[in-house]
């Protein structure tokens, strides 16, 4: 039976992505069935972009949360979000079908390369025997007055040692920062960048809102 409480709750993280950013967009594909999202984390966003990005791509999420930051919101576990001392709770999920996000890298870092990561995510991958998905998170103010969500996903096979995995888990996410980095400083700040598409519309700037009315109403030109 499904949790009236979860369902509110991952709703309300929509609604607060849709007033807060000016949307979220992706680039690479997903898989249909249950993967491990492995993401940098630089920004207090990452994982309500992460909640938004799965639902609208018909995947059910869970998240594995530092266990005293949990004890803090225990609510969470509504969501289906469990604590770093709980990985049996992680497969139980993962084999339930939920898709994992997980920051390898262990806390909130400066937007930059990312840091050292820890070998959970191949550890699940590899436990599960479910695909591994490196992903690139920027959240970033441009030419509008809300920021934009930037989301580039690349598979990494889990083949070989969970070392092995994590090594290439963290060139891949290295490597795909920097090309998000890059395009991000080139493009035009006034346009979404290009090869991706948009999951999620947010709040139009002001001056968009004034253009649309302006295009209904002659006489307010």
């Amino acid at each position: 039976m499904a949790d009236p409480v979860g369902a509110f709750l991952r709703r309300g993280f929509t609604y607060m992505v849709r007033r807060d950013l000016r949307g979220v967009w992706l680039r690479g594909g997903l898989p249909r069935g249950p993967f491990v999202w492995a993401a940098n984390h630089h920004s207090w966003w990452d994982p309500f972009v992460a909640s938004v990005v799965l639902d609208r791509s018909q995947h059910q999420a869970c998240l594995v949360m530092q266990q005293d930051n949990l004890a803090r919101y225990r609510f969470m576990r509504r969501v289906g979000v469990f604590g770093t001392a709980e990985p049996r709770t992680g497969l139980r999920l993962l084999a339930d079908g939920r898709s994992l996000v997980i920051y390898p890298e262990g806390e909130l870092r400066p937007a930059g390369p990312p840091g050292p990561l820890s070998p959970g995510a191949a550890w699940y991958a590899r436990q599960a025997r479910v695909p591994l998905y490196a992903v690139a998170v920027r959240v970033v103010l441009r030419g509008q007055t809300k920021p934009e969500a930037y989301v580039s996903c690349t598979e990494v096979t889990r083949r070989g040692r969970d070392d092995q995995v994590t090594e290439l888990l963290t060139d891949t996410l290295a490597a795909d920062l920097s090309a998000l980095d890059s395009q991000l400083a080139a493009a035009e700040p006034r346009r979404p960048l290009a090869s991706f598409r948009r999951v999620l519309t947010g709040r139009r700037s002001a001056d968009e809102r004034i253009d649309a009315v302006q295009g209904a109403a002659p006489w307010a030109s």
